[in-house]
């Protein structure tokens, strides 16, 4: 190779060099984020915060209610089956045997919710009414409450879907079972 060869190539290898090393520079100064854009992170998870927090508390609502809804619904299946079995009214919390004893409805204060039963009606057409309410182990449910109903020469049941729901699932209100 000639001299007037190599000195174009030497001159562009130490240009891309030299040109290398001054970006390596300026990317090594540019890592990392900039205060803008920590603010609009933050401001993104504020805002996904303030929307996703209050559907999770009712979610928590809605899982413990599901103790009352297993309570009730275990109440009124017994009630019913005995009522069928035996023509007799149901059994109430001041009843004896009552209805904890007869239909293993849990003991007041124990759970989340106390268990309360009245009878309407009168025989054949016996309507039975069991209402949980939110005791005071859990601040969130104090007072809240669902029901429960069974016709028993029916044997239809009607809940209530969500905590002081005002009428049953499929829509009709209370007064009816």
């Amino acid at each position: 190779m000639t001299a007037s060869t190599l000195n174009p190539q030497l001159q562009s290898t130490l240009m891309r060099k030299l040109s290398h090393s001054s970006n390596h520079k300026k990317n090594l100064l540019q890592k990392g984020f900039t205060l803008v854009e920590l603010m609009v992170v933050i401001v993104i998870v504020a805002i996904l915060s303030a929307v996703a927090l209050p559907n999770f508390l009712k979610q928590t609502d809605k899982a413990k209610a599901t103790e009352a809804k297993t309570g009730i619904a275990a109440v009124l299946k017994q009630a019913q089956a005995g009522f069928v079995e035996d023509g007799v009214s149901p059994a109430t919390e001041s009843t004896t045997p009552s209805m904890q004893t007869k239909y293993g409805a849990p003991a007041n204060g124990v759970q989340k919710f106390d268990y309360t039963a009245s009878v309407s009606g009168t025989a054949p057409n016996i309507i039975y009414l069991v209402t949980a309410t939110g005791n005071s182990s859990d601040g969130n449910l104090n007072g809240k409450t669902m029901k429960g109903c069974v016709n028993m020469p029916t044997g239809v049941i009607k809940m209530t879907t969500n905590l002081n729901d005002t009428t049953w699932s499929d829509g009709t209100a209370l007064t009816t079972c």
